[in-house]
């Protein structure tokens, strides 16, 4: 802040008229002390140690900010710090609200932010953030004495920078609309109708009206959409029918039928027969495991693959305890604000990352998992989904390979111990990209056909 105040005056003096030079400094320093103060609070707000009021204790308790008799006092009075905690949260997050507050509550909420730099000062001996702010509150008091002006920067600004996101908002809504007619379309998959609504699937098929040699049955991971198995479903396909579908909530999925129901309907449908071999990634293997030991399936699936599955010993872990929990449901919160508002068109994302597909595929993959209802349904989904007996269910399939990520090797170790399944690690790939990377997908691939011709 002191650096910005300094660059900010240098600037500013490159102009003539000294009134004019005066005033947009102030208030480009008022600008910045604002955001500064609401985007803290907003980072803080999706770091779920702040939320739940464990961060500044957590802090205190380091070498480097827990030092002074400050820190000490403060260590001793837990409560305090969480409250302390979660009052930094807030206060930040709605600072811009003192320029709509009255000019004397104004200043006692400057005071009392005053205050707050002092005890960071006497608590994490950091003095420094004092002279800054402090130098900054000036020409937010600036501000508040000239509201009301016609034409000032700060109104340019938040002019600027709404009409930008509003336009940003309509050219994601739109994107998201084009992929959804594409679904729609005639070269989109399948849908067909069940009881209580529909369900979408795609089957792909071997070339020239070659015999399938067995079923395969692709299951998405948590908010993914059918294209994160395109590279694995088009080389599985010049051998295998390969079918894939939408749980219920995703895409044009509006039936709320069991995942089991939903496929069985599919498979009837296409007139699927024969072996299925049942290939997971992430929480589909937990999909997976309410329906494969069905009387409906119990006979024809004799092989699974697990693709960097879910736990379910630790999705209840995580659904149990109340960091974890907050942390996916922030997570996905954020998510949901870069739906909204387009940033993910704009900015670089896990999901682009972590995938690359052919531009068509890629497109409606992205926008498929930018979909509000689509995060929407994910966390519905992962709050919901079932994990009792679901290692039993799985383990009882006559043959399982788990397959897992660099990013989640270990993790996956200790599932395949589990399940009594051999493990194949896709060296250099991460949760997405074992499957959203061709060459990873490739090997993903080759494992599974290898698993197949063994078994």
């Amino acid at each position: 802040m002191t650096a910005v105040i300094t660059q900010y005056r240098a600037l500013t003096a490159l102009i003539p008229d000294r009134q004019v030079s005066d005033d947009l400094f102030l208030r480009a320093v008022n600008f910045q002390a604002g955001l500064s103060y609401a985007v803290s609070g907003i980072a803080k707000a999706f770091g779920s140690s702040w939320v739940q009021g464990d961060a500044l204790l957590e802090v205190l308790q380091t070498e480097a900010y827990g030092r002074g008799p400050a820190a000490a006092l403060l260590r001793k009075r837990p409560g305090l710090c969480r409250a302390l905690t979660v009052g930094t949260v807030l206060w930040e997050t709605f600072f811009p609200f003192v320029y709509l507050l009255p000019r004397r509550q104004a200043s006692q909420v400057l005071s009392a932010v005053k205050a707050f730099h002092v005890g960071v000062a006497a608590a994490m001996e950091l003095p420094r953030f004092v002279w800054g702010f402090f130098g900054s509150h000036g020409a937010v008091g600036y501000v508040l004495d000239t509201r009301g002006a016609r034409r000032t920067f700060e109104k340019t600004v938040v002019g600027v920078v709404g009409g930008v996101t509003l336009a940003s908002a309509l050219i994601a809504r739109e994107k998201r609309r084009i992929a959804e007619q594409r679904r729609l379309g005639p070269k989109g998959a399948a849908r067909l109708r069940c009881a209580d609504g529909t369900v979408e699937y795609r089957v792909d098929r071997p070339a020239d009206g070659a015999a399938s040699r067995a079923v395969v049955v692709l299951e998405c991971g948590l908010g993914q959409s059918l294209e994160s198995w395109e590279w694995v479903a088009e080389s599985l396909a010049q051998q295998y029918t390969v079918i894939r579908y939408h749980r219920p909530g995703y895409g044009l999925t509006t039936s709320r039928a069991t995942s089991g129901d939903l496929l069985a309907a599919v498979l009837d449908e296409v007139g699927a027969e024969g072996e299925i071999v049942v290939v997971t990634h992430s929480i589909g293997s937990l999909s997976a495991a309410s329906y494969v030991g069905d009387e409906r399936f119990a006979d024809r699936v004799g092989k699974m693959v697990v693709v960097d599955g879910t736990d379910p010993a630790l999705l209840e872990e995580d659904r149990g305890d109340r960091r974890r929990l907050g942390k996916f449901v922030q997570a996905q919160v954020y998510t949901l604000f870069a739906a909204v508002t387009g940033i993910y068109e704009w900015a670089p994302n896990a999901v682009e990352r972590q995938s690359g597909y052919t531009p068509d595929t890629q497109y409606s993959h992205v926008q498929f998992v930018f979909s509000p209802r689509n995060i929407v349904n994910s966390v519905r989904e992962y709050r919901g989904m079932r994990t009792d007996d679901a290692l039993s269910r799985l383990g009882a399939v006559g043959s399982v390979l788990v397959i897992a990520s660099d990013e989640f090797a270990a993790q996956q170790a200790v599932l395949a111990e589990k399940l009594g399944a051999k493990i194949e690690v896709v060296h250099g790939s991460a949760h997405r990209s074992i499957i959203g990377y061709r060459e990873h997908a490739e090997k993903v691939e080759g494992a599974i056909r290898r698993f197949m011709d063994a078994c």
